[in-house]
């Protein structure tokens, strides 16, 4: 730790003018360790990004109501992360992590004075662990995670990380793997508590309600592509005449990832007869939602959902989303960014994973077969009840230490 926190202070200097120009406004100040209101004690949460805030959304809602009287802050590394958990509560106040650097992290422990410190999955800053040390700042890890590609170097390395990893005094492990390789690196207090992304709470919706009200009718078979990406909406629309000749009542949803891709939707869609949701009058055939966080309320009222962001090599999003509505899945073959989820869906026969080529198929073979497309859509519904015990077993050890 004398080594790495005597470069990181020599290299603070060097790159510092960098820095200051490569960050702006509210950021460049939190990145500094400058943030604007400071607590006399609280606990500090952090995790990397939005999908590492949303694993853990219930989690911190359930913080928030048991601790009133605490106060919570969440860090976040990237843009969308922030812009993820500060959609959580209003009671949560949230900032980016200042840069590892010593002088950095010393500020903010000044200015927050945490009395515990939560990291999502495996965030491991060495100048903030030192501080956490120095500071007799308990660490406990939720959600933990070590992948196939990190595991191997931190076991190499691991006389390094020991002293670093000192204040780690509990790891709540996402799955029974995850927890041995922890205890293999010798951390104290290893549980497996489940994956916490398991633990979905979405907002439920009247069916029938929801489709009279947005023009649809009950016979109507809806399928929902969410979060599409380029080059997924050219081969839905490529597939889609071959759809609609054998599924009667075919409706069509496309949900983009990015609004600002619109135009390009219209152009790809201009020979075409479609509709965008805010100018919505009846039930088009194909429908380019062009409002942002409505994409449950689609889920909620579709008979299938395909997960975009894998048909091509985008990494994937979310499959649980469309679960909690127990209704069948597709998710393409690029999935690795949410690969723990799927694995666990076709464990238990909840999703299809299929690809370019073979989606045409896999779609008429659900929408044709609603006796196995329904038991899928239960099965997908039943993953998330399995590991629903996630929540309260975190809450668990947490609210132990706490109350320490």
């Amino acid at each position: 730790m004398f080594v790495y926190r005597f470069l990181t202070s020599i290299l603070f200097w060097l790159i510092c003018p960098f820095l200051f120009i490569r960050f702006k406004g509210k950021e460049r100040k939190e990145r500094f360790g400058r943030v604007k209101h400071g607590f006399d004690r609280c606990i500090w949460i952090h995790a990397a990004s939005m999908g590492e805030v949303n694993a853990v959304k219930t989690l911190v809602n359930e913080l928030l109501n048991r601790f009133p009287n605490r106060d919570l802050v969440f860090s976040t590394m990237t843009d969308t992360g922030q812009e993820a958990a500060r959609k959580i509560s209003p009671k949560l106040t949230t900032f980016y992590l200042p840069l590892d650097f010593d002088r950095l992290m010393n500020r903010i422990f000044k200015k927050y004075n945490p009395e515990m410190i939560i990291l999502v999955e495996t965030e491991f800053w060495p100048n903030m662990l030192y501080r956490a040390r120095k500071n007799k700042v308990p660490i406990i890890i939720v959600n933990a995670r070590l992948s196939d590609k990190s595991f191997p170097k931190y076991r190499f390395s691991r006389l390094i990380w020991k002293s670093v990893w000192k204040p780690i005094i509990a790891v709540n492990a996402q799955s029974e793997k995850d927890a041995q390789r922890f205890e293999s690196l010798k951390f104290n207090n290893v549980t497996n508590t489940h994956n916490l992304k398991f633990c979905v709470q979405q907002p439920e919706f009247d069916r029938k309600k929801l489709r009279l009200e947005l023009g649809y009718d009950e016979k109507d078979y809806i399928i929902v592509w969410g979060s599409s990406r380029p080059g997924e909406e050219k081969l839905l629309l490529s597939i889609l005449p071959a759809l609609k000749a054998k599924i009667d009542n075919l409706k069509m949803v496309i949900v983009p990832r990015h609004l600002h891709r619109l135009p390009e939707l219209k152009s790809l869609c201009k020979d075409r007869k479609y509709a965008l949701y805010t100018d919505l009058q009846n039930d088009p055939d194909l429908l380019i939602v062009n409002e942002m966080g409505i994409l449950n309320t689609f889920y909620a009222l579709a008979d299938l959902a395909i997960v975009g962001g894998s048909f091509f090599n985008f990494g994937g999003h979310n499959p649980l989303e469309p679960a909690f509505y127990g209704i069948p899945i597709i998710i393409g073959n690029y999935h690795q960014s949410c690969r723990d989820s799927v694995d666990r869906l076709l464990e238990n026969a909840g999703i299809v994973v299929s690809n370019k080529k073979e989606l045409s198929a896999d779609i008429l073979k659900i929408a044709l077969d609603r006796k196995s497309a329904a038991e899928m859509g239960i099965n997908a519904k039943r993953t998330l009840e399995l590991n629903s015990d996630s929540l309260q077993k975190n809450l668990e050890i947490l609210a132990k230490y706490i109350k320490q």
